[in-house]
């Protein structure tokens, strides 16, 4: 996964080499300040040139361009990064890093999202994880508001195995964005890894449904269904309730084993028709129907738990009040089983568009 997001172009104003002195008569000032503009308009053309040989996959050629736009400026930051990022892409971390840590002694205001994250990316493919990790928290206290910076050493601590401070970033991340499908994602697996149920299946769900990708589709929704028919099992005449062995800990480690339990007791004794939810599922409609049914228990759950304190619970609360609910769940659960999607669409297409309409128009502008 592309850990970097795409730049766009804000090339910042250079320090012109014909920079006029502050006494120089107006003529001799307003020549400067062509001469300024001319060089502005040559550097951003050569920016843009490379950036498309980039996108080409013609990293050489994009260097080419990033190289005379720094001779005609050479204190610009935007192509120093540029030219770190196209090194990064050949895989030739050492000039890339050298590039990165040039632009970041200069004017970086408007690009520090991805000149930290690029920086970060860098150390951590280079296996300097500590490095990493010192360049996402200062480029965090430069972007406050960025997403991907947090994502970035959300990664960065996974691969430390360290559950706890991936949490803690990966919140930050997606306190800082509503669609950024990967922070989601990753909160709802670390919450699994974690034990926080509720955080769970409310992360897990979301990216579901506001990504675009098939792998994260197919994960999260094997992980729902897996996670929650492993809780009850049948053995013989008896059911066995499993409870995964994860250390709870933290404030929260109550509300998440009630969570849990309450979960549990619905699944010994709820019933689909004449299958009990514990049955095992023979084929993807009955799949599709038992996390249908779970789901919407669960969303129940995660919107009026008080002590579950997260802004997620804000999007099922929003869910409930509009009676979206089985629009949502319908659409999440739609590749396990098509048929099952599609006789409920035929009945209810204005629900799925009633549901867009509200996560594009009332969601998203909270």
């Amino acid at each position: 996964m592309n850990k970097v997001v795409a730049l766009i172009f804000s090339l910042a104003a250079c320090t012109s080499l014909y920079a006029a002195p502050s006494t120089a008569p107006n003529g001799a000032s307003k020549n400067a300040t062509t001469k300024n503009a001319a060089v502005t308009d040559i550097v951003n053309n050569l920016v843009s040139e490379g950036v498309q040989f980039h996108e080409q996959g013609q990293y050489d050629e994009a260097i080419a361009k990033y190289k005379q736009a720094e001779k005609k400026a050479p204190k610009n930051a935007l192509v120093k990064y540029e030219m770190a990022f196209s090194y990064h892409a050949k895989h030739e971390m050492d000039k890339a890093l050298s590039y990165a840590k040039a632009a970041a002694k200069l004017d970086t205001k408007n690009i520090n999202e991805n000149l930290y994250s690029l920086m970060g990316t860098i150390y951590d493919e280079k296996g300097m994880p500590d490095s990493a990790l010192a360049v996402y928290r200062k480029g965090f206290e430069k972007e406050p508001n960025s997403f991907n910076i947090p994502y970035n050493a959300t990664i960065t601590y996974m691969r430390q195995n360290n559950a706890d401070s991936a949490y803690a970033w990966v919140k930050r991340s997606i306190n800082n964005s509503r669609v950024h499908e990967g922070s989601y994602y990753y909160a709802g697996f670390i919450a699994s890894l974690m034990g926080k149920w509720p955080q769970f299946y409310a992360y897990s769900m979301y990216s579901t449904f506001i990504t675009k990708k098939d792998d994260i589709i197919r994960d999260n929704l094997s992980r729902l269904y897996g996670k929650t028919k492993y809780l009850v099992q049948k053995e013989g005449n008896e059911l066995k309730l499993n409870s995964p062995n994860v250390k709870q800990t933290g404030s929260d480690s109550t509300v998440n084993k009630e969570f849990l339990l309450s979960l549990q007791t619905m699944f010994a004794t709820d019933s689909i028709g004449t299958r009990k939810l514990y049955d095992k599922d023979s084929t993807s409609a009955q799949q599709t129907e038992f996390l249908i049914y779970i789901l919407e228990k669960s969303i129940k759950l995660i919107a009026f738990t008080d002590e579950i304190d997260d802004p997620i619970q804000r999007f099922y609360q929003g869910l409930i009040s509009n009676r979206l609910v089985d629009a949502f769940i319908y659409t999440i659960c739609e590749p396990i089983d098509r048929p099952t999607f599609a006789q409920w669409l035929i009945k209810n297409r204005s629900e799925q568009a009633r549901l867009y309409q509200w996560f594009n128009r009332e969601w998203l502008m909270l």
